[in-house]
């Protein structure tokens, strides 16, 4: 099972992204384990693969916006100055 989530700019480039991989119960584990036994493999696998990629996305996009903030600020402060002298 893999889990992937990426952030997109408005453009639909992508801005950071995040993949998780987890190994599921295959359809033997089903007939050894019994089906609650291999659900619960299955739903485990989910919510750790999940709940992984969704921590890590956001501190990647938290730590993205703030290198990019400055040099925002950066580019609006240049481009008054360069406004303020024409």
């Amino acid at each position: 099972m893999k889990i992937t989530i990426e952030i997109e700019d408005e453009e639909g480039a992508t801005l950071v992204r995040r993949a998780s991989e987890r190994e599921v119960p295959y359809v033997e584990e089903l007939i050894t384990k019994g089906f609650r036994g291999a659900f619960d493999d299955l739903e485990r696998a989910v919510i750790e693969s999940r709940k992984e990629v969704s921590d890590g996305i956001v501190g990647d996009y938290l730590e993205m916006v703030s290198k990019k903030k400055p040099k925002v600020r950066q580019e609006i402060e240049e481009a008054l100055r360069q406004k303020d002298t024409e």
